[in-house]
């Protein structure tokens, strides 16, 4: 089956992580994706581990954001590089960018003159802090979004210092709500025949995600805010992370008064009942509720049987996996969040893969990438009709790089 995306044409001129996630699920959709890389190949590739001919550049953290896509290499300082850059923006329904603001407009290829060529387009632009507004000047990478949105704040122990979220949360953040940006610029063409802008900011898109501190701050002059949740919920009490008697964690969360009576029934402590039956009880006092908790699951073997136990008892809880543990998990693999993909040497490697699942539609992540601009040549001749002289001059000029006619330039 086609995947929901079929004939959908992506021209992605965004590096690193935000835009090829972005892009990479447009591509595991079913869209065509034609990528832009510059002569040292995307910082990506740089990165561990290794993949592959080590002339080739590519690692697994490269392979893991653009698989299904074809690379071209342009000179987007030269003239001729701009020109087949916006040719190329012609041949899209959809250009995502992640340069700093400005620098597209810099280049020639910004919103003004992609919409005067063509105005059905879309453009994507992912950014820290938007293309417009009081902070869209500053400098920033994820970790600044991070930072300035409110929910590094919300991590780590009370007293302690704010903690690393352990992965790029900004940039993939903003990468599905560019995504979603996209199905409705889509739809609002589909409906005016107009092209849109869609301004994406990681900064707004973390501060939008914050569960209920922001509401509960608006309606009480920010006094409702509360603080750090550590492995302890301060609103929606009790929910945490413990720790069983082998060192294993149990995530568990009963915050309704329904759920807690069970916790209570299954923790067979009819004390807690009487103090800590209402919501406002639990959330205005609810430490030594979870030293409690706490305590008891000490006693327990393991996570796993702690989480048996409460599932018995009609409650939800999970034994803490880790990454590693989920490389072969038979439900990601089963959905297809985990798809095989053939890599030259390694044979069917398990990658995420988009986690969209369509009736009469398949999602499915593409061929594997090549060395930088791997594609150069064949895009040149396919997507853009150049004859062999014009593509041959276009490499012999610097104006385009990466293998041409069996040979590296």
């Amino acid at each position: 089956m086609a995947g929901p995306y079929a004939g959908l044409r992506v021209f992605d001129l965004s590096h690193v992580i935000a835009g090829p996630f972005c892009t990479r699920m447009l591509a595991d959709l079913g869209a065509d994706v034609i990528r832009v890389e510059q002569p040292a190949g995307d910082l990506m590739r740089a990165l561990p581990v290794a993949v592959g001919d080590p002339a080739d550049h590519l690692s697994s953290a490269y392979a893991q954001y653009n698989c299904g896509k074809r690379s071209i290499g342009l000179n987007l300082k030269d003239d001729r590089g701009r020109e087949l850059a916006l040719e190329l923006a012609d041949w899209a329904d959809v250009v995502v960018e992640n340069f700093a603001p400005g620098a597209l407009d810099r280049l020639g290829l910004g919103w003004d003159v992609l919409h005067a060529r063509d105005p059905r387009t879309i453009l994507c632009s992912l950014s820290t802090f938007g293309t417009e507004g009081p902070y869209a000047h500053l400098s920033g990478f994820g970790l600044v979004a991070e930072a300035y949105s409110g929910l590094m704040s919300l991590t780590g122990s009370e007293g302690g210092p704010p903690m690393h979220f352990g992965t790029a949360l900004a940039d993939v953040n903003s990468a599905v709500h560019g995504l979603a940006a996209i199905g409705a610029a889509l739809h609002h063409r589909e409906r005016t025949g107009e092209g849109t802008h869609a301004d994406v900011s990681a900064f707004d898109s973390l501060f939008a995600m914050i569960d209920q501190q922001p509401a509960a701050g608006a309606f009480t002059d920010g006094e409702a805010v509360r603080g750090r949740y550590g492995n302890r919920h301060t609103t929606s009490v009790p929910s945490g992370v413990a720790t069983c008697a082998d060192g294993t964690h149990l995530a568990y969360g009963m915050a309704g008064d329904v759920f807690f009576a069970r916790l209570v029934t299954a923790m067979d402590a009819t004390d807690l009942a009487e103090r800590y039956g209402a919501v406002a009880a639990r959330v205005a006092d609810p430490g030594p509720l979870y030293d409690r908790i706490e305590a008891w699951a000490a006693t327990w073997s393991t996570a796993d049987a702690l989480v048996e136990h409460l599932v018995a008892h009609g409650l939800s809880a999970a034994r803490v996996r880790g990454v590693r543990e989920n490389l072969a998990d038979p439900h990601l693999i089963a959905r297809g969040t985990l798809s095989p993909v053939e890599f030259p040497g390694h044979g069917e490697v398990l990658l995420p893969t988009a986690p969209f699942r369509f009736s009469g539609a398949e999602v499915r992540p593409g061929a594997p990438p090549g060395a930088i601009a791997a594609d150069s040549d064949a895009v040149l001749h396919d997507v853009l009709h150049l004859d062999d002289g014009a593509v041959d001059a276009l490499f012999d000029d610097g104006v385009v790089h990466g293998p041409t006619n069996g040979r590296t330039r």
